[in-house]
């Protein structure tokens, strides 16, 4: 599968929606969203450095070039638009975040997985395990979905992944950032979060109803990566809404 950067910039666009995707994660992300995007708006569904390509380029990226990266594209689009809607997943999210804090012409945020709390369950590491070896059926969705949110060409080679270890570490530190000013947004937010999610902790659910106005959903029978089909509907019902209301 392909990981490709997506942009569609309207010339007399006033609006533009931005994708952003997790760590190791994929444009592809987004798919189902993308085509309920209405054609005057711009759309760009960003591909993050060091996603796409080999093990080892994953391994050469960080989360300062990551930070530059959208912020980069924010500004851009701010040059020639009056609106920015971003739609983010996981480290994506706190990307997100970030940028509203600082930009206040983000006019709205549509955010999925928002990792303000981690809680690895066993099953996130065995299925990622599977993965690595290529045993992956089709017929367990939650695997396939895992798997094909992977924006990473994975290598066979174990003492590869050693150079993800700072990724990771930078990526707890974003968290914990977050969390301390994640109380400072004031941008218009919906947030999604999954109850059988493998990595983020449902203690996010409370503490995000806590420090900032915005609506929590909870997608009762989703997980990190995969999504219900009911969920599913449910999730693109209400990406419209974000988009014309």
């Amino acid at each position: 599968m392909e990981h490709k950067e997506y942009k569609r910039i309207v010339p007399v666009a006033e609006s533009a929606v931005l994708f952003i995707h997790g760590i190791a994660g994929t444009p592809n992300h987004f798919k189902d969203f993308l085509p309920l995007v209405p054609k005057e708006f711009s759309v760009y569904n960003l591909l993050l450095d060091g996603h796409g390509g080999k093990t080892e380029d994953f391994s050469k990226t960080s989360m300062k070039k990551w930070e530059m990266q959208v912020n980069q594209v924010v500004d851009k689009l701010l040059e020639t638009h009056k609106k920015i809607f971003i739609v983010a997943h996981s480290l994506g999210t706190l990307l997100a975040v970030e940028q509203a804090i600082k930009e206040k012409r983000i006019e709205k945020l549509f955010l999925l997985a928002v990792p303000i709390k981690l809680f690895v369950k066993p099953v996130a590491l065995f299925s990622a395990f599977r993965i690595y070896l290529g045993k992956v059926p089709e017929s367990d969705e939650k695997l396939v979905a895992m798997k094909n949110c992977c924006g990473i060409n994975l290598s066979k080679n174990p003492f590869k992944y050693l150079g993800w270890i700072p990724r990771f570490l930078e990526l707890f530190d974003k968290i914990k950032e977050t969390r301390k000013n994640i109380k400072k947004l004031k941008t218009n937010c919906v947030i999604f979060q999954s109850w059988d999610d493998e990595l983020v902790s449902k203690k996010s659910i409370a503490y995000l109803e806590k420090s900032i106005s915005a609506t929590v959903n909870v997608l009762k029978k989703s997980g990190h990566y995969y999504y219900e089909s009911n969920d599913m509907e449910y999730l693109l019902n209400e990406f419209r809404k974000f988009i014309f209301e």
